[in-house]
């Protein structure tokens, strides 16, 4: 049987020491260390929810580096036709810009054949200037803000690629 997973790694660029494998949620957690440090044990576990039943209603893969884990990256449908990616991205995958935004690219190019959406969408915080920098790079157009949208009532951009 071919799974999601042959497709990634048969279609995305390849990179010295690059590798996908199945997501685990402690992969998430341990690449976005910083990301997560902070938030009270309720809003860890509703962050761990999420991303949970993200991953459940569509795909998701770890990418590593050297057997290190640096990133996750996942899709979601909506309904048919439409669909949200998601990503957690750490440190060691932010220094390689380039590959990450090669990987990205092709990432969303296999969630929207793979899924066969006319929509795929993702959610940026508006104040993080590199995540919006980077959504823009792999094709993302800015839709609009979504007031206080997240559970600390920061602005999120509602972002998309058709």
């Amino acid at each position: 049987m071919y799974s999601i997973l042959d497709t990634i790694n048969d279609h995305l660029p390849k990179v010295e020491g690059v590798t996908f494998s199945r997501f685990y949620i402690e992969d998430a957690f341990d690449i976005g260390g910083g990301e997560f440090s902070g938030l009270s044990t309720q809003k860890m576990i509703g962050v761990k929810n999420m991303l949970e039943a993200q991953a459940s209603h569509g795909f998701a893969v770890t990418c590593f580096l050297h057997d290190e884990p640096v990133a996750v990256f996942g899709c979601c449908k909506l309904w048919d036709g439409v669909g949200e990616m998601w990503s957690v991205i750490g440190d060691t995958a932010r220094r390689k810009p380039i590959a990450t935004t090669k990987i990205g690219i092709a990432f969303t190019d296999i969630c929207k054949l793979s899924m066969d959406l006319h929509r795929l969408q993702i959610t940026v915080k508006t104040t993080d200037l590199r995540a919006m920098r980077w959504a823009r790079a792999i094709g993302f157009i800015s839709e609009c803000t979504m007031k206080q949208y997240s559970m600390d009532k920061q602005d999120y951009d509602l972002m998309v690629r058709r």
